[in-house]
């Protein structure tokens, strides 16, 4: 059996190559199936085409979801339960990644969202059991003197409504305005404010969790 070539007209016999014996067109297209999609072109083109599940199926605002950070161990979490004022002045996405290893200890499910420059639902925790709830949590480090805003608090609201989550938490190094506290207090069974102090509390927590001293 004999194919025209595209390339040169020539008749020429297929073979494994896929590559006329005259002038060497490949006149086929080979695909590959593995874990992602890979198509070979006669061109020697490659397209890779990712194929991304995730356990939770959490629909979030087309914001992509990555697993908690490897980052943050319970060596860093003991280290900022002993020198709290740290916190204060830690790393941003780090101080997400901490708050998000705090709730994992507590067992539940985390996610981190993806970093962006505008804020946002920093993480996703979810508890299944015969109540399952799902928080929402914002995380906030403003810089040393820096305070939440009630405005801040009224956007986690927002978003908590608009996601159908059992709550929105707001966990920041510093502290809540006073128009802030009286959003949270009128709100306070869909929203929550954790400052300073409460967060120091969860690292003592956490520590007794996991034992140390």
């Amino acid at each position: 059996m004999t194919e025209k070539c595209k390339n040169c007209n020539a008749d020429w016999k297929p073979n494994e190559e896929g590559a006329c014996s005259y002038c060497g067109h490949r006149n086929r297209i080979i695909s590959v199936a593995v874990h992602d999609t890979i198509h070979v072109t006669g061109s020697v083109d490659v397209k890779l085409i990712p194929k991304t599940d995730f356990d939770l199926n959490i629909p979030y605002d087309g914001k992509t979801i990555i697993d908690v950070s490897k980052n943050v161990d319970e060596k860093l979490v003991s280290y900022f339960r002993r020198n709290p004022h740290e916190l204060k002045r830690m790393n941003r996405r780090l101080f997400e990644e901490l708050v998000a290893e705090l709730f994992c200890g507590f067992g539940y499910e985390v996610e981190l969202t993806q970093q962006t420059r505008d804020g946002g639902i920093d993480i996703i925790a979810i508890r299944r059991n015969e109540m399952q709830v799902k928080f929402l949590i914002e995380c906030k480090r403003p810089d040393p003197g820096g305070y939440v805003s009630v405005r801040a608090v009224r956007e986690l609201y927002g978003v908590k409504t608009s996601e159908g989550a059992t709550k929105g938490i707001m966990v920041t190094t510093t502290y809540f305005s006073s128009d802030a506290k009286m959003f949270l207090d009128k709100h306070q069974w869909e929203l929550e404010g954790k400052e300073y102090k409460d967060l120091s509390r969860r690292l003592d927590e956490y520590a007794r969790l996991k034992g140390q001293t």
